[in-house]
């Protein structure tokens, strides 16, 4: 499959996922969550992110943390 065919597979199944949701992102969402259950059902893994860290990072501090 060539490059382009990939892309307009990727794009027509964009464009009918947001179609079939009336182009509403909280719809989509939810469609998207349906979806993942299902496959995390069936076994399939998901890469599950560290959000502790990521947040920790955020974090400004006005001291150096204690060691």
């Amino acid at each position: 499959m060539k490059t382009p065919d990939v892309l307009s597979e990727i794009r027509q199944t964009r464009d009918d996922l947001a179609r079939e949701c009336g182009y509403r992102v909280e719809q989509l969402m939810e469609l998207i969550g349906t979806y993942e259950a299902e496959e995390k059902a069936r076994g399939v893994p998901f890469v599950s992110f560290a959000k502790e860290e990521a947040e920790e990072a955020c974090i400004l501090r006005a001291e150096p943390p204690s060691p």
